[in-house]
C-alpha cells in the first residue's frame, strides 16, 4: 500500500515505521526542526519490542506533490486535533474529488475529527480510528520513544464494499507488522470508549505533571478518573451512543493496569505546546451541557488547566 503519514510525531512516526517493516510504501509529513533533523538523520524510533533507525521519505506539506498525494492509497491523519480542520480544508483544495483519491484515516484524540473530515470529504473516505494501549513521544528532533503492547480499531463512517477492501488490506499490513487491528462497525462507539479514557487521565495528569500510574494508584485521585469517566459516558448519550456504567469499570480497570505513561497533554505542557483541552475536556462539558448535566469533575480540571496554561 501506498500510505501517507499525515504528522510525524509519536504515534505517526510510529505507524509509519510499523508499515515500512511490514513492506509498504510510507512518505511523511512533518514540519519545523523535527522535519529538518528527519530529512538529515532519518527517523529513530525505539520500542521495547523493536528499532527502527532509517532515512526516510519526508516532506512538509507544501513540498508534497499533488499527483502523489492522489496516487496514495490513505493519508493517515495523527496530527493535533486542533489542526485537522485547518488540514482538510488544505487538502481538499490540493484533491480533485472528481476522480479517485485516498482513504482518510484518522488516529487523533476526540470524537469530532471524522464529522469534520466528512466535511469535506465523501463520507465513504472517511475512515475513524483508535490507537490504544500505546504511549508514544518525540524526546528531541528525529527522536522517537515509543511504549506498549498497540491496539488499533478502525471503522468506516459510511461503509461500502469498497472502504470494507480497503479496510481489510490496511489491517493486513498492520498485523503483517506484528501488531493488532480491529475492524468494527460502528467506530463512533469505539471514539466516545477512548474519550472516557482520555478524559478521564489525559488532562488531570497534565494538570499534576504526573504519570497515569501516579493518579490511578492514588485512592483519592483515582476516584476523580473515575467520576471524569462517568462524565463523559454520560455526554456520549448526545450522540445517541450508549456506554453503560459497566463499560465505564472495564475502561477504568484497562487504564489502571496498563503502563505507566506520559499522556499526551502532560508532554504538551512540558514543551509548551497546545494542550487540546476543547477536544478533549470542553467536548465533554458542552454535550453534557445540552443534556441539562452538570459535568463538574470536567469542569474542574479544565478550568483549572486554562487557568494555568492560558492566563
Amino acid at each position: 500500500m501506498k500510505i501517507i503519514i499525515l504528522g510525524t510525531g509519536g504515534i505517526g512516526a510510529f505507524y509509519g515505521a510499523k508499515l515500512i517493516l511490514s513492506g509498504n510504501s510510507v512518505k511523511f509529513i512533518a514540519r519545523g526542526e523535527h522535519l529538518k533533523v528527519l530529512k538529515e538523520r532519518g527517523l529513530n524510533l525505539t520500542h521495547s519490542t523493536f528499532a527502527f533507525n532509517e532515512k526516510i521519505d519526508v516532506y512538509s506539506l507544501d513540498e508534497i506533490d499533488s499527483k502523489i498525494i492522489q496516487e496514495s492509497d490513505a493519508i493517515i491523519f495523527s496530527t493535533k486535533s486542533t489542526s485537522t480542520k485547518k488540514l482538510a480544508q488544505k487538502l481538499s483544495n490540493i484533491i480533485d474529488k472528481n476522480i479517485s483519491y485516498p482513504y482518510l484515516i484518522s488516529l487523533q484524540n476526540g470524537v469530532e475529527n471524522e464529522d469534520i473530515l466528512c466535511e469535506y470529504f465523501q463520507k465513504e473516505k472517511v475512515i475513524g480510528g483508535i490507537s490504544r494501549k500505546i504511549g508514544a513521544h518525540i524526546i528531541e528532533p528525529g527522536v522517537i520513544e515509543s511504549t506498549g503492547d498497540v491496539e488499533t480499531i478502525i471503522g468506516a463512517i459510511k461503509e461500502n464494499d469498497l472502504n470494507r477492501t480497503f479496510m481489510e488490506s490496511f489491517k493486513n499490513s498492520l498485523v503483517n507488522a506484528d501488531t493488532k487491528c480491529e475492524i468494527v462497525p460502528d467506530i463512533k462507539v469505539e471514539l466516545w470508549k477512548k474519550l472516557i479514557i482520555n478524559n478521564g487521565v489525559n488532562a488531570i495528569c497534565a494538570l499534576l505533571r504526573v504519570k497515569t500510574g501516579i493518579v490511578m494508584t492514588n485512592e483519592k485521585l483515582s476516584q476523580i478518573v473515575y467520576g471524569l469517566m462517568k462524565e463523559t459516558a454520560i455526554a456520549a448519550k448526545i450522540d445517541n451512543v450508549e456506554i453503560s456504567e459497566k463499560d465505564v469499570e472495564q475502561m477504568f480497570e484497562l487504564i489502571k493496569h496498563f503502563d505507566s505513561i506520559k499522556p499526551s497533554m502532560l508532554v504538551d505542557v512540558e514543551n509548551g505546546r497546545t494542550i487540546e483541552i476543547d477536544e478533549i475536556c470542553n467536548i465533554v462539558i458542552k454535550k453534557c451541557e445540552q443534556l441539562d448535566y452538570d459535568a463538574a469533575y470536567t469542569k474542574t480540571i479544565s478550568y483549572l488547566l486554562e487557568f494555568i496554561y492560558y492566563n
